[in-house]
């Protein structure tokens, strides 16, 4: 049986090696793409707020997204990163605390768009009723940001 020598800190340099692999992988998701039909995951689109408190916050996905990993990825991401905003204080100060009946993240997205995509959303439902908001789902044939 032959064995084999690993010198010490190989592992560990291996290891770093996919930790950045990882870490580049992921920033490639989520950077900025105008290409992309949700090009910016990191921004509110839109923030309604509501005169008795709450708020319609609007996920604006431009042209019709498809199913590949990329895409479902992002999409959840935005989803998230509303989340994190109706928990901030600048959310606070200006539509109270959120609840499911008050505060809405409404994903307006075209009607062709995979259904992976709906799938996704659909299964998100709980986790954004489970953080304070409702998710709501607008489709249209043919819709796109003109529309808004």
């Amino acid at each position: 049986m032959m064995r084999w020598a690993v010198e010490p800190g190989v592992s560990s340099a291996l290891h770093q090696t996919n930790a950045d692999n990882v870490e580049m992988e992921t920033k490639e998701l989520y950077e900025m793409d105008n290409e992309h039909p949700i090009p910016d995951v990191d921004v509110v689109d839109i923030n309604t707020a509501k005169v008795g408190g709450g708020s319609d916050l609007f996920i604006v996905v431009a042209t019709a997204l498809s199913g590949d990993r990329r895409s479902l990825e992002r999409l959840l991401r935005k989803i998230e990163r509303y989340l994190e905003f109706i928990r901030t204080d600048e959310f606070r100060a200006e539509s109270g605390a959120p609840t499911i009946e008050n505060t809405n993240i409404i994903v307006k997205i075209p009607s062709t768009s995979a259904s992976a995509v709906f799938d996704l959303l659909e299964r998100s439902r709980p986790w954004v009723t489970d953080n304070g908001a409702t998710l709501v789902v607008e489709t249209e044939t043919g819709w796109g940001c003109s529309d808004l």
